[in-house]
């Protein structure tokens, strides 16, 4: 429950914070982020494949955890990828 109360925490820190900053990113910053957007869609679809997967070999049911487990690690990893680009920003 603590995990999932600071992940909101943090959605909501770069939600509101997001808009407000308005620093200038270097070239390596944005090469940085744009990496990190694209290793998390990767493993978005790597793991929404597996869902898929799943649920064709094994049925919905059995698979709701592991979909539920994916859902969270996808939000856990975008969040970070915003909290470093906000950190970016900043600095």
């Amino acid at each position: 429950m603590l995990k999932l109360r600071n992940l909101f925490l943090s959605v909501f820190m770069v939600t509101f914070f997001g808009f407000t900053v308005s620093a200038e990113e270097t070239i390596p910053e944005k090469v940085n982020t744009a990496t990190n957007k694209t290793v998390d869609n990767v493993k978005e679809g790597y793991r929404n494949a597996k869902d898929k997967t799943c649920e064709m070999i094994n049925g919905k049911m059995e698979c709701v955890g592991k979909k539920i487990k994916n859902k969270t690690r996808t939000a856990v990893d975008k969040t970070k990828t915003k909290a470093e680009e906000l950190k970016d920003k900043i600095d």
